[in-house]
């Protein structure tokens, strides 16, 4: 009797999952959504090459060209995008019916309770034939198998799925619209964890990059293609002496050392005592810093020179692996919304490393980079390279000796109006 009840239901769940199955089956994709040349990159179906039979997508047609003229460097990648494709095509079709009906069908509120009801419902029937004379086990069953329980039972388990639903819908919007105002495209251009592309230079410990007005206006000095900052990075001891590869190294004594100076005729506005106090570092990628992201090994700006430089030391013990120090630091700057709450912190940097130490000395393919990570929307990567922005290339001085102050043409007016 409990089963006859229950048929229609329970064929009922399996009809949706089957119609949902059946609907929207998954689309072929391609073997790889990151180009395997430059992995911060999406690959595109335009761009692609042939390996042993296996297709492979890239960003762009130099990075073509650059694999199919040495593949080598890039065959670990490829076996990584060949493995992940060759465990979803093992998969027998029913398999992937089955697959994609549960996660549709699980994905409806109260679908999920309403089947783990059924199913306690049917334990309890069981328990009752095979232990009849059990009290506590008739009663319980018994209630569970009318059909009145069953009806309230399910209504309860309904509303509760809906309600969490509706919760988890609300604090995942609020999620993304946070995310959004704090970091536009960056997660979606840089992925997660966070890595912006790597410099096409010889290693080195001590590089120089020049950091360019990201505005575009005639009524700019060389229409907005100016210099705004320059960093120089490096690695130091405790004391401040620079290390070298040369140099005699100690993994507990060992920091990133970045120092940022003004360029002349810039916006004042970025250059503030105030905002330069919000900027810190930290090795946490999470997207909500100091809300749901503790952050725990900041370290601030110390000011060298009067609102014209700026410096940092990162340690970098807690890297330290056997002979190996590799990882990655994000410059962020806290962000606060219109009522002055900190909401969270802005990515804009990333300092990379990649140190082996042999003896007491760093080999000589040790390398220290830094690269972007944060572009808002009208930043659009077509209209203003990567190396306008930041490079190691020299980036022309602003000559005008005529400040500026409309906030619209320095792109600071967001700025003005979420501190103000």
């Amino acid at each position: 009797m409990l089963l006859a009840k229950q048929k229609f239901p329970i064929m009922g769940f399996i009809t949706i999952c089957f119609l949902t199955a059946s609907s929207s089956l998954p689309a072929t994709i391609i073997n790889n959504t990151k180009c395997p040349v430059e992995p911060t990159e999406l690959a595109v179906s335009k761009y692609k090459s042939n390996y042993k039979g296996n297709t492979i997508y890239f960003c762009c047609k130099d990075c073509v060209s650059i694999f199919n003229n040495n593949p080598k460097p890039y065959l670990k990648t490829i076996s990584e995008f060949t493995n992940i494709k060759s465990s979803e095509t093992n998969k027998s079709a029913l398999q992937n019916i089955f697959d994609h009906a549960w996660n549709t069908a699980f994905s409806f509120p109260g679908i999920s309770v309403l089947f783990t009801s059924y199913i306690v419902i049917l334990l309890m029937r069981v328990a009752l034939l095979q232990f009849p004379n059990t009290s506590f086990i008739s009663t319980f069953a018994r209630t569970l198998s009318s059909f009145r329980s069953i009806q309230l039972l399910t209504l309860c388990c309904l509303t509760a799925e809906v309600l969490h639903a509706h919760l988890s819908y609300s604090i995942d919007s609020k999620d993304k619209e946070l995310e959004n105002k704090l970091h536009s495209t960056t997660f979606l251009e840089y992925g997660e964890p966070l890595i912006p592309s790597r410099p096409k230079r010889e290693p080195s410990l001590q590089s120089k990059f020049y950091r360019g007005n990201d505005e575009r206006n005639p009524n700019l000095y060389n229409g907005g293609n100016y210099r705004t900052a320059e960093f120089y990075i490096d690695l130091c001891n405790n004391e401040g002496r620079s290390v070298n590869y040369d140099s005699r190294v100690s993994a507990d004594n060992l920091f990133i050392r970045v120092v940022i100076n003004r360029s002349p005729n810039t916006a004042e506005y970025f250059w503030k005592k105030d905002r330069m106090n919000g900027i810190y570092v930290t090795k946490n990628s999470g997207k909500f810093h100091w809300t749901k992201d503790k952050i725990t090994d900041s370290v601030q700006l110390i000011e060298t020179e009067n609102e014209t430089s700026w410096e940092f030391r990162y340690p970098l013990i807690n890297f330290h692996a056997e002979n190996h120090i590799k990882g990655i630091i994000y410059l962020c700057e806290k962000r606060k919304s219109d009522n002055g709450d900190l909401i969270g912190g802005r990515f804009h940097y990333a300092f990379q490393f990649n140190l082996k130490i042999n003896g007491n000395t760093l080999d000589p393919m040790s390398d220290l980079w830094m690269g972007p990570l944060y572009r808002k929307r009208s930043l659009r990567i077509w209209e203003i390279p990567e190396n306008e922005w930041l490079s190691q290339m020299p980036i022309p001085e602003n000559q005008s000796k005529v400040p500026i102050k409309n906030s619209t043409l320095l792109g600071t007016k967001d700025y003005e109006e979420n501190t103000n």
